[in-house]
């Protein structure tokens, strides 16, 4: 797998759609034909994963799916019809070993045709959708291209099994540890996450909602941005967005996860699949104002551009974790942004641009979706409805930020562009005062510590869960030498009870990997007992016939030489990579394997072997 196709299947998870009409009367004979000419072109058309030498891999077969012909019942849009079967997709196929990643279907309504696209991610992205797209207008033209040919400019393309071996090759390798440098240097110093996570209930509670401004006349006011200060309107929205959330939440500085698409790489322009990435990205309050915060965004996209957004994935969930053990904070950032460009370009944008504009005509409106769950509290993404008319969508946590607020959030980036476009600064605090965002509560139990939020109260609830703790306290005390803030548990534990550090810890640390609490003690006192630090401990040998069962299929696969129940599957030595090749191992010891989630997160290997349970004959 190409590694961008490693972040979709692993850490994304998400979904492609796409509705376009055919001419007249198109049968399905003519629709099936049409999608063999693509699956010509794009083998991603006609993939599917499977595991092979205990990795995963992709499969590519002769064709793919039969293009499946629907109705679109009375009373009915089109666009229903699809959402129904984004719906049958992600129940049914999305995720799955073994499943094709792209399905076409030919819906049809008395003599009117359109031709659907439901698809992983893991194939298709927005930037690939448009290459497809454009293909499809060349097919049903009778244009001929060579099949490989990469309908963004002309020259050959490049297709995702070939893309996968040049990654791994010396110069994909030398890049991978380009980008994997900029990882360990980020991690280790980006700040915790902003907000904490609450868990969902599992039942649709109208917990999660999408916010959307549409921006009409957004290309001319993108255009002044330009024009009149060189910065793009990418980086100012973006400076709106974390600058106006920094100020909310008092923080310091956030960090961000930005979707790059990556086709301004010359070689990934080229690439037939999906090539998005979401790079973790630090960026400070500025208080110089949002014009010098924009500067900011710019440079640091820039100059990152080429390199952090060709990470493997792995790498970053390695990377993470081992920075959230050591560190103790959470480091699974709660904020996301995507950008698409206009559609008829920058250039023509700007060449269109015809002196003072009359100024934007927006409106906001939200409805709630149908999730159980959703990672962020707060993603951004803007895309057009037509080149003129942009579309600010925030995907959002009701608990993290209300809709209410939400829509004051989305009027101050409009007011930012509005200013910038004008020739004119301004600041976080001034524009949260005119459209109304409000500080972000703060209840006596959350105290700074180090320039971080942290939730005393959570944390000693959460030791109080824990067995054998009987009581729990937190305290905040400068250390005697460094003089730097240090946050201390005293806990005590019941009659009979030894507790022990590290193993408090570590159940800590499984809730900042969810984002549960944002950070954890410095410093363990077992009351009753001398002062611990975490790390001092002795090595405790397998007991149970499930800690024996993971020691023993780690240790004699290789996958782990040595292996430490008490340390996470990474810190252990575990490469994320043979992860399907681990949970095979355990299938034929007769357990049900744990989730790629458990095992790449900070549950430890002792942990993980407690939950195991035997699978069904």
């Amino acid at each position: 797998m190409t590694r961008a196709q490693k972040f979709q299947w692993y850490l994304e998870k998400g979904l492609a759609e796409g509705l376009r009409p055919l001419p007249l009367a198109t049968d399905e004979s003519a629709a099936q034909r049409l999608v063999h000419a693509l699956e010509e072109r794009f083998e991603i058309l006609r993939t599917s994963l499977a595991v092979v030498d205990g990795e995963l891999q992709q499969q590519v077969h002769s064709s793919g799916q039969p293009v499946q012909k629907v109705d679109v019942e009375p009373d009915t849009t089109p666009q229903q019809c699809v959402a129904c079967l984004v719906k049958k997709f992600r129940g049914q196929e999305h995720g799955r070993i073994g499943s094709f990643l792209v399905q076409f279907h030919l819906l049809q309504e008395e003599d009117q045709r359109w031709l659907a696209v439901v698809a992983d991610n893991v194939a298709m992205d927005a930037g690939f959708h448009s290459v497809v797209d454009q293909a499809i207008d060349d097919i049903l033209a009778g244009r001929q291209r060579d099949p490989a040919a990469d309908v963004l400019n002309g020259q050959r393309g490049i297709q995702p099994t070939e893309m996968a071996q040049r990654e791994s090759g010396p110069h994909g390798d030398a890049e991978r540890h380009q980008a994997l440098e900029y990882l360990r240097e980020h991690f280790s110093a980006a700040p915790a996450r902003m907000h904490r996570h609450s868990p969902s209930s599992g039942t649709n509670e109208g917990r999660y909602y999408r916010s959307t401004l549409t921006l009409r006349g957004a290309d001319s006011v993108f255009a002044r941005v330009m024009s009149g200060t060189g910065l793009l309107p990418s980086a100012v929205i973006l400076a709106a967005f974390t600058q106006l959330l920094c100020w909310r939440a008092a923080s310091d500085a956030c960090s961000i996860n930005v979707s790059l698409d990556n086709r301004h790489n010359a070689e990934l322009r080229r690439v037939l699949c999906s090539t998005a990435q979401r790079a973790p990205l630090t960026l400070p309050r500025q208080d110089q104002g949002l014009l010098a915060a924009s500067a900011d965004v710019q440079q640091a996209l820039a100059m990152g551009h080429p390199t952090y957004g060709r990470y493997d994935p792995f790498d970053l969930i390695s990377e993470r974790v081992l920075a959230q053990h050591r560190r103790g904070v959470c480091l699974s950032t709660d904020l996301a942004f995507n950008f698409i460009p206009p559609p008829q370009g920058w250039a023509v944008l700007l060449e269109s641009e015809q002196g003072p504009s009359s100024g934007t005509d927006a409106e906001i409106t939200w409805s709630v979706t149908d999730e159980l769950s959703y990672e962020y509290g707060a993603s951004l993404s803007v895309r057009w409805s037509d080149p003129r008319t942009a579309r600010l969508s925030i995907h959002g946590d009701s608990q993290v930020l209300a809709p209410e607020q939400c829509a004051a959030l989305l009027h101050g980036i409009e007011l930012v562009l509005a200013r910038v476009a004008g020739g004119q600064n301004c600041t976080a605090d001034n524009i949260a005062a005119e459209v109304g965002l409000i500080r972000l509560p703060r209840a006596p139990h959350e105290q700074r510590v180090n320039g971080q939020w942290v939730d005393l109260r959570a944390i000693e609830d959460r030791l109080l869960t824990l067995n054998g703790v009987e009581k729990a306290e937190l305290t905040i005390s400068p250390d005697a030498q460094s003089g730097i803030a240090r946050l201390t548990a005293r806990v005590a534990g019941a009659d009979g009870i030894t507790l022990v550090p590290l193993a408090l810890r570590d159940e800590l640390l499984r809730a900042v990997e969810t984002g549960e609490l944002l950070a954890i003690p410095d410093r363990f006192e077992i009351i009753g007992a001398a002062p611990t630090e975490y790390h001092t401990t002795i090595r405790r040998p397998a007991v149970t016939a499930e800690e024996v069962t993971v020691e023993s299929v780690l240790a004699e696969s290789g996958l782990i030489p040595e292996p430490n129940l008490d340390l996470c599957y990474v810190r252990a030595g575990g490469q994320l990579a043979n992860y399907p090749e681990f949970a095979d191992l355990l299938r034929r010891r007769e357990y049900l394997p744990p989730s790629f989630s458990l095992v790449s997160g900070m549950t430890t290997l002792r942990t993980l072997a407690q939950e195991l349970r035997r699978s069904v004959p």
